[in-house]
């Protein structure tokens, strides 16, 4: 989904969670939207990664410019570290094959004092169609 070197971390993937969950108030970047990063449908950067310089933008919000120096020289070092990542790749069997929405983590870091946990939906796991 995404690759850090050093200051520099660049989005192959994005996604936060569905449209359908989103609309029944399941937030998982409350307050943290950023337009083409935190989206409701998988979207794919492979071909132009989302880059952003986490010393100056630790938040993730000002993604770098594609037209920029700066981008440029960042990927020409990144790009070749993920293909090598890439190339090492064996596919996985599954451990468990199941899935449930219940054991997601409801109840991030200090939520407690922000009133802003998540009811925790009733267990109800099924098989998982892989991959996913």
């Amino acid at each position: 989904m995404a690759v850090r070197i050093g200051q520099y971390k660049a989005h192959y993937w994005t996604w936060s969670n569905s449209l359908e969950e989103f609309n029944k108030g399941i937030n998982f970047c409350p307050g943290e939207e950023v337009p083409g990063v935190t989206t409701h449908d998988q979207k794919e950067h492979t071909l132009q990664p989302i880059l952003f310089h986490l010393g100056r933008d630790p938040g993730e919000k000002f993604p770098i410019s594609v037209s920029s120096h700066e981008y440029q020289k960042v990927l020409s070092r990144i790009s070749p570290v993920v293909e090598l990542h890439k190339s090492t790749l064996v596919p996985g069997v599954p451990q468990l094959n199941m899935c449930d929405v219940a054991v997601m983590n409801w109840a991030p870091a200090g939520c407690e004092k922000l009133g802003k946990c998540l009811k925790v939906p009733k267990s109800q796991p099924w098989k998982c169609d892989w991959p996913h």
